[in-house]
């Protein structure tokens, strides 16, 4: 989501930025480097770039002044790990700042800490917890990724919306109306459409998923 200046009070846009700015730079610093050597992994970094500045530009502006979007957030962890992730995902954010006027320089802590950071653990985390808690088979990978997209957007629409509440005069019923149940909708027809997608790169890419294996999830091993 794209947050404007002086909407929230300065002390919660000051920790966003503490904790956003060495995250990034750890991320940085553990991304695989074959994603940047070699030709294919700059290709599939520089496909999914594209994709996600693309539907970050597909957002609805709402009151007062926040801008809403679709993530793309569970489908990026499972193409290249959740340090990459965080790496692409902050240079979208901070390519359309820059090149599009999207948020605001002084928010763009707040903004990567709460619809990257916050997202990616989310994802990062249901990966795990289906990985090591459930069966290793194509059925389960599908599910995986709706129900950890639903999630992440459900995550996110659950701190801006307390956000809202606590730290603007805009009316509770109007922030559920047009905020919170449009994010949780938006929730749904993502973890659908993701589940499409990862199940034609499973069909046809499968190196495309790093999180993804054929000896396990298919052969069973």
């Amino acid at each position: 989501m794209h947050i404007p200046a002086g909407l929230y009070p300065d002390y919660i846009i000051m920790i966003c930025n503490i904790i956003a700015a060495p995250v990034v730079l750890y991320a940085i610093w553990r991304t695989e480097t074959r994603f940047w050597s070699g030709w294919s992994e700059g290709l599939q970094v520089a496909s999914i770039f594209i994709a996600l500045s693309a539907l970050y530009m597909l957002q609805s502006d709402i009151k007062p002044g926040m801008g809403m979007h679709w993530l793309g957030v569970m489908l990026t962890v499972m193409m290249v790990g959740p340090w990459t992730a965080i790496v692409i995902l902050s240079a979208v954010h901070v390519f359309l700042l820059v090149t599009k006027g999207m948020g605001d320089v002084s928010t763009l802590g707040f903004n990567i800490t709460t619809s990257v950071l916050l997202p990616v653990a989310i994802a990062a985390s249901i990966h795990l917890l289906f990985y090591y808690k459930f069966p290793r088979i194509v059925p389960v990978y599908f599910a995986k990724v709706g129900f950890g997209d639903l999630l992440c957007m459900w995550g996110v629409d659950a701190v801006l919306t307390v956000c809202l509440l606590l730290w603007t005069d805009y009316p509770p019923f109007h922030i559920y109306q047009d905020f919170t149940l449009v994010l949780a909708l938006m929730g749904g027809m993502e973890a659908v459409i993701s589940t499409w997608i990862v199940s034609g790169f499973i069909c046809y890419y499968p190196n495309w998923l790093v999180t993804f294996n054929d000896e396990e999830y298919i052969n069973g091993k």
